[in-house]
């Protein structure tokens, strides 16, 4: 099995060709189901507002998150929006990311090959650092969720 060392040039084999049309063909089928999901979450964007407002209205929320959602209904959709566009740019990276590993090995073009790793590497980024915020959020949202279940024991207690 041959080593890998800073000054050896590596070697493609028809083998890791193969795999690589392989990962394109499945990182376009998610490219392509990513700009779908982004649309339709896009889509859903536009009734989140009036629904916050039917459910303040209609009184089926307990006061403090009616209130809440009442006064901060643009930043949810703000956020909402900042995760659509995550995941637009999810799968544009993987869209490129399929293009680039095409355009490599069909013109043996070392600079489409860079460039497809590096986006790889940048959808690897973005998603992870979805994930650190997704974290954060749900400790954020326990913390909350526990803050408000107490309140409310307290208040039927008393």
């Amino acid at each position: 099995m041959d080593t890998f060392n800073n000054n050896d040039n590596l070697r493609v084999t028809s083998g890791m060709e193969n795999n690589w049309r392989i990962t394109s063909k499945w990182a376009m089928f998610f490219a392509v189901l990513g700009f779908i999901g982004a649309g339709l979450y896009l889509l859903g964007a536009v009734a989140i507002i009036p629904v916050f407002r039917m459910m303040v209205s209609m009184g089926t929320l307990p006061e403090p998150i009616a209130t809440l959602l009442g006064s901060m209904s643009w930043f949810f959709v703000l956020i909402y929006l900042l995760a659509v566009a995550a995941m637009f740019f999810l799968a544009l990276f993987h869209l490129k990311f399929s293009n680039g590993i095409n355009r490599a090995i069909n013109f043996t073009d070392q600079n489409s090959f860079e460039i497809a790793w590096r986006n790889l590497r940048n959808h690897f980024r973005l998603n992870g650092i979805m994930i650190i915020i997704s974290i954060a959020l749900y400790i954020v949202l326990i913390a909350v969720a526990a803050s408000i279940g107490a309140s409310a024991m307290d208040q039927l207690n008393n």
